[in-house]
C-alpha cells in the first residue's frame, strides 16, 4: 500500500453515522458493557483480544494498588483469578497472543517502584525488572512479537530526571535496553512489532510544567534500538501515546497541543494524516481494523469533563459510529479488534460526577 497517499489528504471529513443506522463497521455503534465489581473502584487502561470469547482488560484501583485484570468469556466480564502475589501493583497494558497473555505495569518493592510483567502461558507467573542504582522503574506497554519473545517499554528514574527504557522478555527473564534520548525527562509509552527484527516504540520528551515537548520514536532492527525523528507539526507540545502495526503499515497516535495527532510511516519518515479539526483533544490508542484501516480511541476534554472519541480511518476518510448514552463522560484509553472479525472492544474510565477523574469508574464498550 502506498502510505504517502494517506499523507496527501489535506482535508478529511468526519462522517458521523446517525444512531439506529449501520455504524462504521456495519454494526449499530458502541455500546457500554457492565464491568465486574472488585471491592475497589477501578479504572481501565488497555484491552486486548484473541477471540470472541477471550478478551482481556487491565487497570488499577482509583486509589492505586490492587491487580485489576479482567477477562471476557463470550458472555460476561470477570476478574481473573490465580494471579501471582504482588505488593502494590498497577497494570497499564495487556497483550494477548494465542494462549499467551502478557500484562505490564509496576509493583512497589521496598518502597521503590519496579517494572512488573505478568505472563500467563498455562499458569500465571511474574517477573520484576530492575533500574540502575535502585531507581524507580515502570512499564507502560507490552507486545509479543513472536511465540517466544515480547518487548515492554516504559521509563526509569524519578522527579525531573526520567529516561525511556525497553525490556525484552524471553519467557524467563527481562533484559534491559536503554533507549537513546538527548534530554533528561523522557518516557516510552507504547511498543508494537512487525516481526522479531522489526519493532517500533514511541514516547515523549519534555513537557514538564507546560514546557515544550516532542514526540519520540525508536526502531529495533534485531541488534539494537535507534532513534527515528518525529515531526514537530508546528505544535508547542507533541505527545505520542500509542504505536500500532496494521499489515505492513506502522501508525503512531497522540496529540499536538490540544488536537489529535495521527502519523503514518512512509518507509522513510513519519507523515501526518489529517484528522478533522476539533474532533478530539487527544488520541490515546489505536488498533488495526482488519481491512487496511485504523480504529482510534481517545477523548475530548471540556474543562474537567471528558467525552469519548472513537473513530475509524479507512479509504481516505474518517468515520465515527454512534455511542450509547451511558458512554457519556468517558475517556477511552485502549482499543482492540477481535481477530478474524470486525468486532472492536474499547476500555477506559467513566467520570461519574462529571468532575475529571473524581468518582471514576471502569468503562468497557463493544462495537460489532
Amino acid at each position: 500500500m502506498n502510505t504517502r497517499w494517506y499523507a496527501a489528504v489535506a482535508s478529511v471529513a468526519l462522517v458521523v453515522v446517525p444512531a439506529g443506522t449501520a455504524g462504521a463497521d456495519g454494526g449499530t455503534g458502541w455500546q457500554r458493557m457492565k464491568a465486574p465489581p472488585s471491592g475497589l473502584e477501578y479504572l481501565l487502561d488497555d484491552v486486548s483480544a484473541v477471540s470472541s470469547d477471550a478478551v482481556y482488560a487491565v487497570g488499577s484501583s482509583e486509589t492505586g494498588g490492587g491487580l485489576i485484570l479482567l477477562r471476557w468469556d463470550g458472555a460476561r466480564w470477570s476478574l481473573e483469578s490465580d494471579l501471582p502475589a504482588t505488593a502494590s501493583p498497577t497494570l497499564r497494558a495487556v497483550h494477548a497472543r494465542g494462549d499467551r497473555v502478557l500484562a505490564v505495569g509496576q509493583d512497589v518493592v521496598g518502597g521503590v517502584a519496579k517494572p512488573l510483567l505478568l505472563d500467563r502461558d498455562g499458569t500465571w507467573r511474574k517477573a520484576i525488572g530492575v533500574a540502575p542504582g535502585g531507581e524507580h522503574g515502570r512499564l507502560a506497554d507490552v507486545a509479543a512479537v513472536s511465540d517466544t519473545t515480547a518487548w515492554a517499554v516504559g521509563r526509569e528514574g524519578s522527579g525531573l530526571v526520567e529516561r525511556p527504557v525497553a525490556h525484552r522478555w524471553n519467557g524467563t527473564a527481562l533484559e534491559r535496553f536503554a533507549l537513546p534520548v538527548t534530554g533528561g525527562h523522557a518516557k516510552a509509552e507504547a511498543v508494537a512489532g512487525l516481526s522479531g527484527t522489526d519493532v517500533w516504540a514511541v514516547g515523549t520528551e519534555g513537557g514538564l510544567a507546560g514546557a515544550r515537548s516532542q514526540g519520540l520514536s525508536w526502531r529495533w532492527n534485531g541488534t539494537g534500538w535507534r532513534s527515528v525523528p518525529v515531526p514537530s507539526v508546528g505544535a508547542h507540545q507533541v505527545e505520542l501515546t500509542d504505536v500500532v502495526t496494521a499489515g505492513d503499515q506502522v501508525w503512531a497516535v497522540g496529540r499536538a497541543d490540544a488536537q489529535p495527532l495521527v502519523l503514518n510511516w512512509s518507509g522513510r519518515a513519519w507523515e501526518r494524516v489529517a484528522v478533522p479539526a476539533a474532533s478530539a483533544t487527544r488520541i490515546n490508542a489505536a488498533a488495526d481494523d482488519g481491512r487496511g484501516g485504523l480504529w482510534v480511541a481517545g477523548e475530548t476534554r471540556s474543562g474537567r469533563d471528558a467525552a469519548p472519541f472513537l473513530a475509524r480511518f479507512g479509504a481516505g476518510a474518517w468515520t465515527t459510529a454512534p455511542t450509547s448514552d451511558d458512554l457519556a463522560h468517558s475517556a477511552m484509553r485502549g482499543v482492540t479488534r477481535v481477530p478474524g472479525t470486525t468486532t472492536m472492544w474499547a476500555a477506559g474510565r467513566h467520570f461519574r460526577t462529571g468532575t475529571y477523574c473524581s468518582g471514576c469508574r471502569a468503562t468497557i464498550a463493544i462495537n460489532g
